[in-house]
């Protein structure tokens, strides 16, 4: 039901309502109605005292539905109560309508004597389950959606991939930016890094050290790990220069 529906119903309901009654009139739905009435009975009501009673507020229900309702009515008893014969349905429809009788949610969940389990699987909203109050019905959804956020936590934290260590975050900054083959020396890609301000770097200082030296100690670790190789090489004015390549496990 649309929300402009809705408050026409409201207000068609607000007008006819007795103005000694004591009960809140409750905008109950059909549909809730069919989808317990299918988990109790099937298709068809019995024809006992269990189904006329569920027929009964049913009726109920339909007589506070709008202009249509007599007709969902009808619908309601050639389908679902094809033991009744014309004329008694024509009689339970003209009573119902009548009489257009105000349940609370409280008082019809407990005529219905719904239980918990059929409150659920129904995807009833509109009246309560048997015996309980609307504090009792605020309660068991507070404790619903508690116990659904202890088990989201819960997945988060068995989903959730343990964070690596700075070392080996570092590590990663370099392959990066380090090519899939070849060697390649240690001060371009510490100019590489500096010109790309990793953000896995950006915590040196004074204390800490500078890049380069921070760079190297990424690379001991990276050997340590198998995701790098290093060697050395003659570099210029008699000097060495340290290389780098993908390791085995990068």
């Amino acid at each position: 039901m649309s929300t402009a529906a809705a408050r026409r119903l409201d207000r068609a309901s607000d007008a006819s309502r007795p103005k000694n009654s004591d009960n809140p009139v409750a905008r109950f739905r059909p549909g809730e109605f069919y989808r317990l009435m299918a988990i109790r009975y099937g298709r068809r009501l019995p024809p006992n005292d269990d189904g006329a009673r569920f027929r009964d507020r049913m009726l109920d229900t339909l007589a506070m539905s709008g202009k249509d309702g007599r007709q969902r009515a009808i619908r309601f008893l050639a389908f679902r109560c094809d033991w009744m014969t014309p004329a008694a349905r024509a009689a339970a429809i003209e009573a119902a309508f009548n009489a257009r009788r105000y349940w609370s949610p409280e008082a019809l969940g407990n005529d219905l004597e719904v239980t918990e389990a059929e409150h659920g699987r129904a995807r009833i909203r509109t009246f309560r389950v048997a015996g309980m109050t609307d504090a009792d019905m605020k309660a068991r959804r507070d404790a619903k959606a508690a116990a659904r956020k202890r088990e989201q936590r819960l997945r988060e934290r068995l989903d959730q991939t343990p964070r690596a260590s700075k070392p080996s975050r570092r590590v990663d900054a370099v392959l990066n930016i380090l090519p899939k083959d070849g060697w390649w020396n240690v001060t371009a890609i510490v100019s590489q890094l500096e010109r790309s301000k990793a953000i896995v770097f950006a915590d040196l200082d004074r204390e800490t050290g500078s890049l380069r030296p921070a760079v190297h100690r990424a690379i001991k670790h990276g050997v340590k790990e198998g995701r790098l190789e290093a060697r050395t090489v003659p570099g210029s004015k008699m000097s060495e220069a340290m290389q780098i390549k993908r390791g085995p496990r990068a």
